[in-house]
């Protein structure tokens, strides 16, 4: 129960913490792609300045226009004041569709009043620049754009296009993104390791106080074997004397009964304290499966035939492989069932014992056709104490049966799966592998 508790609340802790922390880093990503993106558009602006500032100064235009293609990567369309075409870059396919459509998006900003250079600018003495644009383009690509109304010197005036391919999401992560991979893997790492650390914290003053319970009803256990045994023979003793009264030896027969009982619990707990205190050791050893199973059907016969129930054993005609597993487990698992089967089962009824060998596992499967366990009780059935029947008019029954048989599974690296038997009833399939298998 506490390694289920540790292991939640480990698995709660880490994925709270990564998704915060994938949250902050993914925020930070994009703040980051978005700065670079201005600065991008900033430097996009500057090239712009110095280009047209260039031009100003420099009558040999096609020269200063190649070197921003060959360095930088821009295309232009070079206009006239009369808007004839002087140059056109072709460095980029659909350069002349891009600009058009950049030139009809200027276009309509300058009549919402949005672009810096307004409709008059050809009646202007200075070169002056719009802002920077975007266009998105059907191929899904984005270009950055700006539009150049240029006065030379010579009173000269040129419009002039120039485009840049955006950067996209992957050129501007891909460059940084092994870095965010080894913050996002180191800050992994601490959070498993403080996690570790926060559920052991946690889970600590639970464990103590579990392991005090355990501690406790170990001990009861063990005290309470001596006075249980000294009760036990002095009943057998005043049973034994000769002439003794009816109303004695009834009495007797209820101290005698309720001893036993008693007895029973205090050995299902202190097996469960052995179990929960790591203490429990497996004698393995091969097995003759068809013998441990007739020699049960052969005991819990008797007890069936008192309750008129029909127990049935199916084996394979063939003798079953070789099994190694240990053998007093194995039986008290399957008594633990079939004990279950006989006490909640109506006379007339039938208990079917089936056994098999599929792939180095030993597969049980008990099917009663008792009261049956309700879906709501399904889930809790293997916990300690546990009794469908709210009331525990069953006094034979702790429920620790199945809790024990479950722990003791477990421990042989099986699974226990539970149905309901068509008509009522209960089926219990146990799969439990080899203990040879197990080692290879």
């Amino acid at each position: 129960m506490i390694k289920k508790l540790k292991r939640n609340l480990y698995i709660l802790l880490i994925s709270s913490l990564m998704l915060v922390f994938s949250i902050v880093l993914c925020l930070l990503i994009q703040q980051n792609i978005k700065d670079k993106r201005k600065n991008s558009i900033a430097y996009f602006n500057r090239m712009a300045s110095m280009l047209i500032f260039s031009m100003e100064q420099n009558s040999d235009h096609m020269e200063i226009l190649s070197v921003y293609e060959k360095k930088l990567g821009y295309s232009f369309r070079l206009l006239s004041d009369t808007d004839s075409f002087l140059y056109q870059s072709e460095n980029l396919e659909n350069c002349s569709e891009i600009i058009d459509t950049f030139l009809d998006t200027l276009q309509y900003h300058q009549y919402q009043g949005y672009a810096l250079s307004p409709p008059e600018l050809k009646d202007c003495t200075r070169s002056s620049q719009s802002a920077a644009y975007t266009v998105s383009m059907p191929d899904g690509k984005n270009y950055d754009c700006i539009f150049c109304e240029i006065v030379t010197g010579h009173d000269v005036t040129f419009g002039l296009s120039i485009v840049k391919e955006s950067g996209s999401f992957a050129s501007l992560l891909l460059p940084e993104l092994k870095f965010y991979i080894c913050i996002w893997c180191g800050v992994f790492l601490f959070i498993i390791f403080l996690s570790r650390l926060l559920t052991r914290i946690t889970v600590k003053p639970t464990e103590a106080t579990m392991q005090s319970q355990k501690d406790f009803i170990a001990a009861v256990s063990h005290e309470c074997k001596a006075p249980l045994s000294a009760i036990l023979s002095s009943a057998e003793m005043i049973e034994s004397v000769p002439d003794i009264p009816d109303t004695v030896k009834d009495h007797v027969q209820v101290i005698d009964s309720e001893v036993s009982r008693m007895s029973r619990l205090i050995g299902d707990l202190l097996l469960l304290s052995s179990l929960d205190a790591g203490n429990w050791s497996f004698h393995m050893e091969e097995i003759d499966i068809d013998t441990l199973l007739i020699n049960l059907y052969t005991k819990y016969e008797q007890i069936c035939g008192k309750k008129n129930i029909l127990l049935q054993l199916n084996i394979p005609d063939e003798c079953c492989p070789s099994f190694y597993s240990d053998a007093d487990r194995l039986n008290q698992i399957i008594s633990i069932f079939l004990d279950n089967a006989v006490s909640y089962s109506p006379s007339a009824s039938e208990i079917s014992l089936n056994a098999s060998v599929e792939k180095n596992k030993l597969v049980i499967t008990i099917i009663d056709h008792g009261i049956g366990i309700s879906d709501k009780d399904k889930p809790f059935i293997f916990n300690r104490f546990y009794q469908c029947d709210k009331s525990r008019t069953r006094r034979e029954h702790f429920g620790l049966g199945l809790s024990i048989a479950n722990e003791l599974i477990s421990l042989l690296g099986g699974k226990i799966s539970l149905s309901d038997t068509p008509g009522g009833g209960c089926t219990f399939t146990i799969a439990i592998p080899s203990a040879a298998n197990l080692h290879t």
